[in-house]
């Protein structure tokens, strides 16, 4: 444990100095001298979500409501009550998530042969 201290410590240290070469970081040198690089790193996570958050909602989410209701309108399964009368068409609107398990074990699988080398 003591090793990532002092890793964070020369890390704050070399940023710090690097910052404060440049004059106009001057300020944010400082402030990342006070509250340590971890805590900077984490404000700048926490933007980072609420940004893509923002994103997210205003700009992706409409976009995939209007692709789902395309494909539940133009599918094949598109209510309860057709697949209670044809079971056979549940395994139409099976693949997607099916693929997307796949490619997760298929990510899983590389990443962990590309790590042991």
């Amino acid at each position: 444990m003591k090793i990532k201290d002092k890793i964070w410590k020369y890390a704050t240290a070399a940023i710090v100095i690097l910052i404060m070469l440049n004059p106009e970081f001057a300020e944010l040198a400082l402030f990342i001298d006070a509250i340590g690089l971890e805590m900077f790193f984490m404000l700048i996570e926490v933007q980072f979500i609420a940004v893509t958050g923002a994103i997210l909602n205003t700009k992706i989410k409409p976009i995939y409501n209007y692709l789902r209701v395309l494909y539940l309108k133009n599918s094949p399964v598109g209510s309860w009550s057709l697949i209670k009368n044809e079971p056979a068409l549940i395994l139409s609107s099976i693949p997607g998530p099916a693929f997307v398990m796949n490619l997760l074990v298929i990510s899983v699988i590389c990443s962990s042969i590309l790590n042991s080398y």
